[in-house]
């Protein structure tokens, strides 16, 4: 089936038009004559139905519907561009994956491991976008994204990877020798993560406690803040194993009481459905489940296929 589409020709011209609000200029990049670029640009407004420049004396001014036709055209070329060097640079092998990450655990833990999956498999580069994308997989560019809960996002594929192995902990000189009873943890502040505010009454509530002082106490955003704060002193934090091997093992870290209680929420390898075949997506997810599994085995439990559970 032919597509509805204008020529390439036609939408270059109009995209460089655009940018330097003048078909003299645009033509000069374009390595052709003012004619022919006002050619493909009015060969494209018939071809729309629509004006998309006013042309004045001064230059070229977008109509409406041209700027706002402007923004799309861009990303489109963009991404042909994109592919089109992708493909020329892996010569049809490997390719791009394009990830967003919450940033402490992309620092702390993925990014230390990435190395391994670089060795295994030099031809794919793993892209990382700006977080502030977040998990929008109507952004045709975001192949996959970590992210943080629990592992159940409509329309979205999601993979364990590691975080539900969770710790109380705090600076060594908060409590000296750590607590015999985890109650004893309500005597001192408890620190929290904004994502995961009921973390500490399922930990108080799986540790058979009074849960009515469990909302208590400061707040912070990301992980890394809330590591610093606890090692600051500022009181107790419950914070995913898998964050803090280097503050435990350093010492600026301890583990207020020894209890081996699970969270609900973890890091999930997320995907677009749509993009669950997509071969570089598939090597990572593979080579990222292995990794997941040798860091953080899961119980029998966890293991089991939904349906079974």
């Amino acid at each position: 089936m032919r597509r509805f589409c204008p020529s390439l020709t036609d939408l270059q011209a109009f995209e460089v038009a655009a940018r330097h609000s003048s078909f003299t200029r645009a033509a000069q990049e374009l390595c052709v004559t003012q004619g022919a670029v006002s050619k493909q640009v009015k060969h494209l407004e018939e071809f729309v139905g629509i004006e998309l420049f006013l042309r004045i004396r001064q230059g070229l001014v977008l109509t409406e519907a041209g700027r706002s036709y402007l923004t799309k055209i861009q990303a489109g070329l963009g991404q042909i561009e994109a592919a089109t060097v992708e493909l020329i640079a892996h010569q049809g092998q490997g390719g791009t994956l394009n990830l967003t990450c919450m940033p402490t655990f992309g620092a702390r833990w993925l990014i230390p491991r990435l190395t391994a999956f670089m060795r295994l498999r030099p031809d794919i580069h793993v892209e990382f976008l700006p977080h502030r994308q977040g998990y929008d997989f109507s952004t045709p560019e975001l192949d996959a994204a970590v992210r943080f809960g629990e592992g159940i996002w409509p329309g979205s594929g999601a993979d364990y990877i590691v975080g539900r192995e969770i710790l109380p902990v705090c600076s060594p000189r908060l409590i000296p020798g750590g607590c015999t009873s985890p109650a004893d943890l309500l005597a001192y502040p408890l620190l929290h993560h904004t994502s995961a505010l009921e973390g500490w009454r399922d930990w108080f509530e799986q540790a058979g406690c009074d849960t009515r002082r469990s909302l208590e106490g400061a707040r912070f955003d990301q992980y890394a803040l809330l590591s610093q704060a606890a090692a600051a002193g500022f009181g107790v934090a419950l914070i995913p194993r898998c964050l803090i091997e280097d503050e435990l093992r350093d010492g600026k870290l301890a583990v207020a009481i020894q209890l081996p209680i699970r969270a609900r929420m973890g890091y999930y390898l997320c995907y677009p459905e749509q993009k669950a075949n997509l071969p570089t997506l598939q090597a990572f997810r593979t080579w990222l489940m292995e990794v997941s599994r040798a860091a953080e085995p899961q119980p029998q439990e966890d293991a089991l296929p939904s349906d079974l559970k």
